[in-house]
């Protein structure tokens, strides 16, 4: 389709950039045909297409450009494998909660003891997912699945395979099924490395040092990855690898140098032993090298240092691939008949692979006392810090316990999908039992079961929980009601309605003031949310310590003595497993089912990869450099200036992007936020990056040298943050206003009524009578929407006007 695009660099661009959910770029612009001028189809920016230049409203003094990034996280099919990452993407995360982390606080030692439990926690959810898979293919279908006269094959026969007679040594069926896990650990180092190349290999633009950075947002090696996601993906791959080789060489390395479980045979070659034994030995020095190599300092080089992007240079590279030869080695030592015995299976008795259990109980001591050590680390740095912070820095999420909240959940997550992949199999193959019991009977560690037996109370606990925070939002109307929507609509009478709410002519006030307070109410479900996610938190983490004491002290009485919650367990566990895949299944096929899901991406993937280099890839690293080389480009190259237009997760990216800018950029640039959750999500749970101070430091950086964030330079800051009652997602950033209902007549005599002089400004939604020859009433506009308002258009004035002209600062 032939047409007009606006080029023009010079004047004003309105660059918008949406949040969750990919908003499509023609949605954005509000006009049927778009066309990218810059970047890709991921990430691009896009301006209107008009039929001929005359009737276009894009000229060399203003035009709308969008920046669309939702392809990032809900593009291709292949996002549907991220659900299974979840763990890894929740651990990353918790990375940036940290309340201290990257920046020098005076508490460098803590921060980096913190932050290598964080790494080495991460590492032990990679191994967790390695062991599930392991267990399953390793274990119930190499090991236990063929015995004498208890073959699983004749029930299952898609496993027919391994009854075939080239199959009928035990170490060659080991052999054969340790290449799921192998396969399972390539597929994630083939999807890092092809995520890294895309978005951590993009060059950051360096900038010189021009203010001390006080917040890590504001250094640009925050953005600088790939060196560093480099190092922990070959560790984290290495070890991945270098575990299936442990454990299918564990069976050869017992008494006698013979296959434990099995009965004499004849005497085991000396050249083979030997083979065997060395490269176990390989295997646990290199699992315990990566150890040490994701413990080690790992910081981001600064933007332009030489060798930040180069490939193949660094010895740790090799690693993964010394740890998969080692693996396959060990699968050419399991095949040879030298190792096997005569008679593959002493009797018929199914028992676990060799160091399975040992390594499952060690792998889940750990994490309890990393948990444990990372609790203590944040709890005296809370003590410590209690003093001297202000008022304002003093209400962190969860009282400053975000992370180990954070990783608590992933290593949920995670063991509840190992124990329900566990248990469903073995329900597919036979029955599941701590020990072998029946001919049908496959054994699993009795850690699942404990895990399949705590799912009961904590699932109660979750719906317990989520009933407790439906009745809050709803008991919060009645008092929404009086409070705050009779204040905001004062022409309406709604108190002198609430007095006398039995008259007639009352009724309908009435009926709409209980509507738009139900709406308001329903819009606090992510504060309401945060206070039950914290209480639920408490919880499961009293019921995990529970269950560790319990499995201590008795570690087969669950299964003896409450085989009820292990059976109701196991139906929930294997729900969840089967709801995970059939999510996964319904992501990969259904487009707008994808995106629906990529919405957890948006939230997660903003931080970047810092201590799980396998999570879900982060699409702000090839974001915030987008728009600071756009802003660039359109700023200092073409003369121009930018308002940078950012509704809900964009306000992050936009906030993110300006303390990255140099004095010079940020001197071209206003500030538009909408449905902003800097405050409400964002400075509660990663206060060192989006706190108080960050925020204020932001607005600050728009003016320019010297920097103010007093109160007092509020008002000459370019940046407005449009914010409602009804959003449940958006909110005040400084300061929460009281507003009341504008109606069409006083927007008609003054535009910018209702401005506050201050960056933040409350919008009441919707309006409360009908519009003229309207039956229905205007509806609630919640967090959608804000382009249409008027006050979004007399804030983009109000920010022209603010924005001073490029040239000298003070």
């Amino acid at each position: 389709m032939g047409g007009y695009v606006n080029q023009d660099g010079g004047g004003w661009t309105e660059l918008r950039v949406h949040g969750v959910s990919g908003t499509p770029p023609e949605r954005m612009l509000a006009h049927p045909h778009a066309v990218r001028v810059a970047g890709d189809a991921e990430a691009g920016f896009h301006r209107r297409q008009w039929e001929a230049k005359q009737t276009s409203t894009d000229t060399g003094d203003e035009r709308v450009e969008a920046y669309s990034w939702g392809a990032l996280t809900a593009g291709s099919g292949q996002r549907a494998l991220w659900l299974l990452l979840t763990p890894f993407l929740l651990v990353n995360v918790a990375f940036f909660a940290l309340p201290y982390a990257g920046v020098d606080d005076g508490r460098k030692l803590s921060r980096r003891t913190a932050e290598a439990v964080q790494r080495l926690f991460a590492l032990s959810i990679t191994l967790t997912l390695v062991l599930s898979v392991v267990l399953v293919s390793m274990d119930f279908f190499g090991w236990q699945c063929v015995r004498q006269s208890r073959d699983c094959t004749d029930r299952v026969s898609w496993l027919g395979f391994l009854s075939w007679s080239w199959l009928g040594l035990p170490g060659r069926r080991i052999a054969v099924t340790a290449a799921l896990p192998l396969a399972v650990v390539g597929l994630l180092w083939w999807l890092a490395n092809k995520t890294w190349q895309q978005l951590e290999a993009t060059t950051v633009p360096p900038a010189g040092a021009e203010e001390q950075d006080r917040t890590p947002l504001e250094d640009r090696r925050m953005w600088n990855g790939a060196s560093q996601v480099r190092r922990l993906r070959a560790a984290h791959v290495a070890a991945g690898f270098a575990l299936v080789g442990v454990l299918l060489l564990a069976p050869f390395v017992g008494h006698g140098h013979v296959l434990r479980a099995v009965q004499p045979g004849p005497a085991v070659d000396s050249i083979w032993s030997e083979a065997a034994m060395v490269l176990f030995g390989l295997a646990l020095c290199l699992l315990g090298l990566t150890v040490v190599l994701v413990c080690l300092p790992n910081d981001r080089p600064t933007p332009g240092d030489d060798g930040e992007h180069r490939r193949g240079r660094d010895l740790y590279t090799l690693l993964p691939w010394l740890a998969l030869v080692v693996s396959v080695l060990g699968a050419v030592v399991a095949w040879q008949p030298h190792v096997n015995a005569a008679v593959p299976v002493s009797g018929a008795a199914r028992s676990q692979l060799p160091w399975l259990v040992g390594t499952v109980q060690v792998l889940a001591a750990v994490q309890v006392v990393l948990l444990l050590i990372m609790l203590i680390l944040l709890l005296v740095h809370r003590v410590q810090t209690w003093r001297a912070r202000p008022a304002a820095d003093q209400s962190p999420a969860w009282f400053g316990l975000a992370a180990p909240v954070l990783m608590m959940a992933a290593v949920a997550l995670a063991g509840a999908f190992a124990a329900g992949l566990a248990l469903t199999v073995a329900h597919v193959l036979g029955k599941p039992a701590p020990t072998d019991r029946s001919p049908d009977t496959f054994v699993v560690p009795l850690v699942f079961f404990w895990g399949a037996a705590l799912a009961v109370p904590v699932a109660a606990t979750a719906l317990l929980l989520a009933g407790v925070g439906l009745w809050l939002v709803r008991r919060n109307t009645k008092k929404m009601l009086r409070d705050e929507v009779a204040r905001a609509y004062p022409a309406v009478e709604i108190k002198k309605a609430l007095d006398a709410p039995d008259l007639p002519e009352h009724a309908e006030t009435l009926r709409r003031a209980r509507n738009i307070a139900a709406a308001w109410s329903r819009a606090t479900v992510s504060d309401v949310g945060g206070r039950i996610t914290g209480a639920f938190a408490v919880l499961l983490a009293a019921l995990t310590a529970a269950g560790v004491v319990g499995y201590l002290v008795d570690r087969s009485w669950v299964y003896a003595h409450a085989r009820w919650a292990v059976n109701i367990g196991d139906l929930i566990v294997g729900g969840f497993a089967a709801g995970l895949l059939y999510v996964g299944r319904q992501a990969y096929r259904n487009p707008g089912f994808r995106r629906t899901v990529g919405v957890l991406w948006d939230l997660g993937t903003f931080w970047p990869r810092a201590t799980h280099p396998l999570a879900p890839p982060c699409y702000a690293e090839r974001a915030v450099p987008d728009l600071i080389k756009r802003i660039n480009y359109l700023g200092c190259t073409r003369g121009g200036r930018v308002l940078l237009s950012c509704h809900s997760q964009g306000t992050v990216i936009g906030a993110a992007v300006v303390m990255q800018l140099t004095y010079t950029e940020s001197s071209r640039v206003a500030l538009l936020t909408y449905g902003s959750p800097l405050r409400r999500l964002y400075a509660r749970f990663f206060p060192a990056y989006f706190g108080p101070l960050a925020l204020r430091r932001a607005g600050a950086f728009l003016l320019g040298k010297p920097l103010d964030i007093t109160d007092g330079a509020r008002p000459r800051w370019p940046w407005r943050n449009l914010y409602r009652p009804s959003d449940p997602i958006g909110g005040w950033i400084l300061r929460d206003f009281d507003a009341v209902e504008i109606s069409t007549d006083e927007w008609t005599a003054d535009g910018r009524i209702g401005d506050n002089q201050d960056i933040d400004r409350r919008m009441i939604d919707p309006m409360f009578a009908r519009m003229a020859g309207d039956g229905s009433y205007p509806a609630t506009r919640g967090h959608s929407g804000y382009a249409d308002e008027p006050a979004y258009r007399a804030s983009v004035e109000i920010l022209r006007e603010l924005r001073v002209p490029p040239g000298p600062r003070g």
